[in-house]
């Protein structure tokens, strides 16, 4: 019995321990491989999972600062991808019927998919002539307007379409 005791002590100063380590301060600038793995996620060259980019950015910024939209919101400060201040992250929630995840830019879109064919060579196509066009990249990330500046998201829907029946 006092083995347990003696554990559950030990367990509960280690939580405590690492709940005092996670103050906004810790939260002030995410991990650096941050662009690797949410950018990658972004352009759709990463596996979207919701729980883990959930975790990832709490992580990084803290709990979310709002749920709306079927996503919960991560204010970003000081965060850039491809050389654009990115101002805010998004991840699906539950309610929603995709996987997505979603980044807001201080910037215009088609300065982020300069800013992107710059870095990495991968190139957005508008999707059609109209003034403010949806862009899209061969992996099917998109980038659109938000009033001026633009918002970037990868979507994959929640639900698996079969494939035809094998004889």
């Amino acid at each position: 019995m006092k083995i347990v005791t003696r554990l559950s002590n030990r367990l509960l100063a280690l939580a405590l321990a690492c709940a005092a380590t996670v103050t906004p301060a810790a939260h002030a600038a995410p991990q650096p491989s941050f662009g690797i793995e949410v950018g990658n996620a972004l352009l759709c060259l990463n596996q979207l999972n919701s729980k883990y980019f959930f975790d990832y950015l709490v992580a990084a910024f803290g709990p979310p600062y709002k749920t709306e939209g079927g996503a919960y919101w991560f204010k970003a400060t000081n965060v850039s991808l491809w050389g654009m201040q990115a101002t805010d992250f998004l991840v699906n929630d539950s309610s929603s019927q995709a996987d997505f995840i979603g980044a807001y830019f201080n910037t215009t879109p088609v300065k982020l998919t300069d800013a992107i064919k710059a870095a990495l060579g991968i190139r957005f196509t508008p999707e059609d002539d109209t003034a403010y066009p949806v862009r899209q990249s061969q992996a099917g990330s998109k980038i659109v307007y938000n009033d001026t500046n633009a918002k970037m998201y990868c979507a994959k829907s929640k639900f698996l379409v079969p494939g035809p029946e094998q004889p």
